[in-house]
């Protein structure tokens, strides 16, 4: 999956469950500051990413990823390594 597919799809997860407006979506967006996710949000949203790309979930994973570039990184790294797996 292309970088591309993986932020539409981030996209399609924050306007669809937490009602983001799509202009405030953008790789520099902070889930607490642009999005105002509280905790239990983070947890949702890890949830429904983990779920939607098919991978487990693993909240300690995503605790240092505080904007949308960095999780569209992490899981363009994983999404790789999980089809280069044998």
């Amino acid at each position: 999956m292309n970088r591309d597919a993986i932020e539409n799809k981030l996209r399609e997860v924050l306007t669809t469950d937490f009602r983001v407006a799509p202009e405030k979506i953008a790789p520099d967006a902070t889930f607490r500051g642009t999005f105002g996710m509280d905790s239990l949000d983070a947890v949702d949203f890890i949830y429904l990413v983990t779920k939607a790309f098919g991978l487990k979930q693993d909240l300690g994973a995503f605790r240092e990823l505080h904007t949308l570039g960095k999780v569209v990184d992490y899981l363009e790294q994983e999404l790789a390594s999980k089809e280069n797996a044998p």
